[in-house]
């Protein structure tokens, strides 16, 4: 090792001792380290092959894996001097500009860190902003919001897997324990899904990709279905009801003249599937005469046994979901509306059925007529 009192305890240089000969190769040397490590500046950082015509004075940081004259000088300062390479090994805090990355690059006992200019962004392992990254969330941002801007246009979030079975989406959670998630969620059907424990989620609504129909799994999908009949209203105050042939829109069966209906076991009407909701019924039409001082309505749901057995007013069961004495749609002949809620599941497939007289008060020349334009406010099954 080098005598400590030969040279200078950092940069190396050498002393000039007393009663030395030729005192001009020591000062030299001493000048040619000092030239070359004040204001240092190196090509490139962990260059591995040394250039075939470097110019005098110009220097690089070895890399590892070097090549040639640098091979056992990793890490080293390697500056072209007098027509050889002149190595001087970093201490720690050195300073170095580097031309290539164009930055501060400073020497922290293992290796040369970039301390400013324009740093390199691409490939970093992780970047956290007033937050830790970490390897599953390598962006972790911790802010009031985060805000992404056009840039003189439109602006798209986009969010790439891998395949269809892969998951693309985004998570709402509560104190990092899931609420919400939309997205692709192990398919390429979009959908909504929520959970109240962040463990078992249900789906909320679902859009197909291949045919954007959309899907709602829990609620159904509320409709109103038309229904639009001319019911008959004759002098003898007879119930009237729903047509069997499901062509016709003629409401003129015979239900009797009791103070109740005898609803017809093969009166068609709206069909609907076991589990919907009929939220609703929403009469409009108008009437043919003022003789007409009232009407009775009832509604209902009747359903099953199918197949061979549903032959009988007997057979089937029936729910009177409704019965209002009318009032509503008596307005002189005018365009009237009346609005029925309801709140009914029916327990299995069936036929909601509308049955109709002119009220006994009423006095009746001839057959007189109600025409109607209504709607059936239904929420289907889930699918």
């Amino acid at each position: 090792m080098p005598d400590p009192y030969d040279q200078t305890p950092l940069l190396s240089l050498p002393y000039i001792q007393a009663g030395q000969a030729q005192k001009h190769v020591t000062h030299n040397e001493a000048l040619e380290r000092l030239d070359m490590l004040v204001q240092l500046t190196v090509e490139a950082i962990d260059a591995t092959t040394p250039p075939a015509s470097a110019g005098e004075g110009q220097a690089w940081i070895v890399g590892t894996g070097a090549t040639g004259v640098w091979t056992s000088n990793t890490g080293d300062i390697a500056a072209w001097r007098g027509g050889g390479w002149l190595f001087v090994t970093p201490q720690i805090g050195w300073r170095v500009w580097d031309k290539t990355g164009g930055a501060v690059t400073v020497f922290d006992g293992t290796a040369w860190v970039a301390q400013g200019g324009t740093p390199d962004l691409d490939n970093l392992a992780g970047v956290g902003i007033n937050a830790a990254s970490d390897a599953t969330n390598r962006l972790a941002v911790s802010s009031p919001a985060t805000l992404l801007n056009h840039e003189g246009a439109g602006h798209q979030l986009k969010i790439n897997k891998n395949t269809a079975t892969d998951t693309a989406s985004l998570l709402y959670q509560t104190d990092w324990s899931g609420r919400a998630e939309m997205g692709l969620a192990g398919n390429d059907d979009f959908s909504i899904k929520v959970s109240a424990d962040g463990s078992t989620f249900t789906e909320a609504l679902r859009v197909d990709a291949a045919t954007g129909t959309v899907e709602l799994p829990q609620t159904g999908t509320r409709q109103l279905l038309p229904f639009n009949y001319r019911f008959y209203l004759y002098a003898d105050k007879r119930w009237v009801g729903l047509p069997s042939n499901p062509g016709s829109l003629l409401a003129s069966t015979n239900l009797g003249t009791g103070n109740e209906p005898y609803v017809d076991w093969d009166a068609k009407s709206q069909y609907l599937p076991a589990n919907s909701t009929i939220n609703g019924f929403a009469l409009a039409g108008n009437l043919t005469s003022t003789e007409v001082q009232a009407l009775d309505l009832r509604f209902y749901f009747q359903h099953g046994p199918w197949n061979n057995t549903w032959d009988s007013y007997s057979s089937t069961s029936r729910a009177l979901l409704h019965q209002a004495d009318g009032s509503a749609l008596i307005g002189n002949n005018g365009m009237c509306k009346a609005d029925f809620p309801f709140s009914y599941v029916t327990p299995e497939a069936g036929y909601f059925l509308v049955t109709m007289r002119a009220d006994v008060a009423s006095t009746l020349t001839t057959t007189r007529y109600f025409y109607s334009a209504s709607a059936l406010d239904v929420t289907l099954p889930p699918s």
